[in-house]
């Protein structure tokens, strides 16, 4: 059985430009559904650290094992990545988020 759920968090709005906090869009997991489970949380950057920190936070309670994942992390993330592929303190453009979204037509 698949037991991946997907959760999306948002927090910049656009480059150098965000939210106050981190928020959690729907469908967020109910908490019942991660008794037990061991976590993988992956993201493409930790900035800050804030967007991992709230997802660890809520998963931390319920989970046998929350472990974090990222392309980059930044020198001033709060969170220390369990696993990382680079470190760098430099801003990172990503096609996902630089480039305007393709559309048909």
């Amino acid at each position: 059985m698949d037991e991946r759920r997907p959760c999306n968090v948002e927090f910049y709005v656009v480059v150098d430009q965000r939210l106050d906090v981190p928020v959690m869009l729907p469908p967020v997991p109910a908490a019942v559904d991660l008794a037990g489970a061991r976590v993988l949380l992956v993201d493409d950057v930790a900035d800050n650290g804030e967007m991992l920190r709230l997802v660890r936070e809520f998963c931390g309670e319920h989970v046998a094992d929350c472990r974090t994942a990222v392309l980059y992390e930044k020198p001033r993330s709060t969170v220390r990545c369990d696993y990382v592929w680079r470190r760098t303190d430099r801003w990172i453009d990503f096609p996902w988020s630089s480039q305007p979204p393709v559309t048909a037509g």
